[in-house]
């Protein structure tokens, strides 16, 4: 009987094993996000036709030998919050607008400051193109949803037209309200490439630091909105977290009918 029963949970881990194997290999397939990768193990990624990373952990030597995997590097650039840990934190902490709930470390920003805007186009968009990046990936356009007035929409039209000459792709990372006012403007094109959803399939319970499933009614919004960004012509990419196999399974149809790329991130940290 003993022997019997070690047999059934041998055979069970070994479902289970194979089930977070399978994962796994239907996520390295296309498109991964590592923002919070060290530059090591980024250097050594080879699962990944398109990667998202940190710039600022990345000098041009780096891009170069990524390059010679034939890896597109899109680079991460906050137009729309501050974080309390960059270099330039103390001098902008004052033109903020307000918390950023979940994320401690951030604040809001006033995208229609002149410095503000400066320093995003010609001091770390510079950076980016001179390393050698293929493309933007920029994060917190949802700050027009926080405080949505035309000084906010504005600003951040003006810092995503002057990105543009640098001739980067640039890829807006959530901010669904932004970028619909766009496309119904006839503005994106004049700003961006395409667009990466988060949470299409999955959900985050920040406060207990869970992940599940996302709503059939929240689901159902932003595959709406991605259906829209597809008929304007843009890209479209998803980033899930720690999705089961059976959600991986949905996200993959999904993704193959649409032409869209994905990625099943394993934690928050994007690690």
């Amino acid at each position: 009987m003993k022997k019997f029963v070690l047999i059934v949970l041998a055979i069970v881990c070994g479902i289970v094993l194979f089930t977070f194997a399978k994962a796994d290999f239907m996520s390295n397939k296309y498109y991964g996000v590592f923002i919070g990768i060290s530059k090591e193990d980024g250097i050594k990624l080879n699962n990944y036709q398109v990667l998202v990373l940190e710039s600022t952990e990345y000098d041009k030597d780096d891009i170069k030998k990524l390059h010679e995997k034939n890896k597109k590097i899109y680079a991460y650039l906050n137009i729309g919050s501050l974080e309390n840990y960059r270099p330039y934190y103390e001098e902008f902490k004052d033109k903020t607008l307000g918390t950023y709930e979940n994320w401690e470390d951030e604040s809001w920003m006033d995208v229609s400051d002149k410095n503000w805007q400066n320093l995003i186009v010609n001091d770390l968009g510079k950076s980016i193109a001179d390393k050698g990046f293929d493309g933007f990936f920029i994060d917190n356009c949802d700050v027009y949803y926080q405080f949505e007035n035309e000084k906010i929409f504005g600003g951040l039209c003006f810092i995503l037209k002057a990105l543009r000459k640098y001739n980067l792709n640039t890829i807006i990372n959530g901010g669904d309200i932004f970028v619909s006012k766009c496309i119904d403007e006839k503005k994106s094109k004049e700003m961006f490439d395409g667009v990466n959803q988060e949470c299409v399939f999955t959900s985050i319970d920040f406060e207990n630091k869970k992940y599940g499933k996302k709503s059939a009614k929240d689901r159902e919004y932003f595959i709406q909105y991605l259906n829209k960004a597809k008929m304007d012509g843009l890209k479209v990419f998803l980033t899930e977290y720690k999705a089961d196999i059976v959600t991986l399974q949905e996200i993959e149809k999904y993704c193959k009918d649409n032409g869209f790329h994905w990625y099943n991130a394993r934690n928050l940290e994007l690690k």
